[in-house]
């Protein structure tokens, strides 16, 4: 499932009363299922893949895609291998090399979408190809390619009114106009996005398309119109039964509270994120959201709390081995260490943060871990 993975940031929402005690923050919550963190983010990678329609009345598809919707990939693959070539239709090579790319098998997978662009005899069949090979070019950061084979599927799903395949693409162009730094093109692919999904309708798209716009509302500052998308937004996570996506847009919604001065709003927000991960079992985002937690307290001045919640997100983060994950939060202990006055602890942990940032090869990070060291021990005597 690294494929998987791979497409997480298409979902990832980034980047928290009174003072709760202890027992509220150690306490485990009951767990939902291992297997309940995999379906949802097996459901996530699903719905960014393009598939066809055009093919469903035929047995053959049927059939392949009753096993793709029960995810059972495994027998996809066998069952296409054995079909004549001459029975693999473009339609049915899109949901092979579909189930491919979930496997992991990316070479393989870009073969059959070849493969089913050249097979294509429908428009919809081309373009669902060509936004597939986008999807597998994010995956390798060459965004430039991606960008232009998403275009040219777009263009057809135009043609075609084919409405669901229009607004996904539109979603993922904004995702993909951010990476190459045209914030325009982005807001404006992002917006048409969400009218496509608000009007035919598409709710969970229309859910992500919120969520963007409201992250990008916060990076302007305009922190209202922001509180007001991720509230929208959660509405609708809520509805459609996705615990990942709400746990997500309640750790960015706390980001927003935090700026407009409401720190009991943004800690409870935090909170509810974090109860969220602890029933899927999401370690990563625990992990995150302790820390989140950990710069929320440090913030208020409440050193004591931060430097539970950091020390609860470094304990998660250790055996997961995310080398800058573990830089950061060496990083934050350090600061808070700063804060306090001690001067000697800072130091141990920001030399840490130096260490990890060193293997990550982060030559930036380490020029600023550098400055503050230097810039703690110009002031011990």
């Amino acid at each position: 499932m690294n494929s998987v993975g791979k497409l997480a940031f298409f979902f990832v929402f980034l980047i928290f009363s009174t003072l709760v005690s202890r027992p509220v923050f150690s306490e485990p919550s009951p767990a939902i299922s291992a297997q309940a963190l995999k379906d949802l983010n097996l459901s996530a990678f699903k719905r960014e893949l393009h598939l066809p329609e055009a093919e469903r009345r035929s047995l053959h598809y049927s059939t392949l895609y009753a096993h793709y919707r029960k995810n059972h990939f495994q027998n996809i693959v066998k069952e296409i291998d054995l079909l004549p070539v001459e029975q693999q239709s473009g339609a049915i090579l899109i949901l092979y090399g579909n189930s491919l790319l979930i496997l992991g098998q990316e070479s393989q997978a870009i073969s059959a979408f070849h493969l089913a662009f050249q097979k294509a005899d429908h428009p919809k069949i081309k373009s669902a190809a060509m936004a597939n090979f986008a999807l597998v070019y994010s995956m390798s950061k060459r965004w430039k390619e991606a960008v232009q084979w998403l275009e040219k599927a777009l263009e057809l799903n135009r043609e075609t009114d084919d409405w669901h395949a229009q607004g996904l693409s539109l979603s993922q162009l904004g995702a993909f106009y951010f990476k190459l730094g045209s914030a325009d093109k982005g807001a404006a692919a992002h917006i048409e996005a969400l009218e496509i999904a608000e009007t035919v309708p598409i709710p969970w798209l229309e859910a992500r398309q919120l969520g963007q716009l409201a992250s990008l509302y916060y990076r302007d500052q305009r922190l209202p119109l922001a509180r007001d998308y991720y509230q929208k937004a959660l509405k609708i996570y809520k509805k459609l039964d996705d615990p990942l996506s709400e746990a997500g847009l309640r750790s960015a919604l706390s980001f927003v509270y935090k700026d407009l001065g409401d720190f009991e709003t943004a800690l409870k927000l935090q909170l509810k994120a974090l109860v969220g991960y602890q029933k899927l079992q999401d370690s990563r985002n625990r992990s995150k959201t302790w820390l989140n937690l950990s710069l929320l307290y440090r913030d208020q001045g409440q050193y004591s709390d931060a430097l539970h919640a950091a020390e609860e997100a470094l304990y998660i983060q250790i055996p997961l081995k995310n080398l800058k994950k573990l830089a950061e939060i060496e990083g934050t202990i350090g600061t808070i260490h700063e804060k306090k006055g001690e001067f000697s602890k800072a130091l141990t942990h920001l030399k840490k943060a130096r260490v990890y940032f060193e293997k990550t090869g982060g030559s930036q990070e380490i020029h600023i871990v550098d400055l503050r060291i230097q810039m703690l021990e110009d002031q011990m005597p």
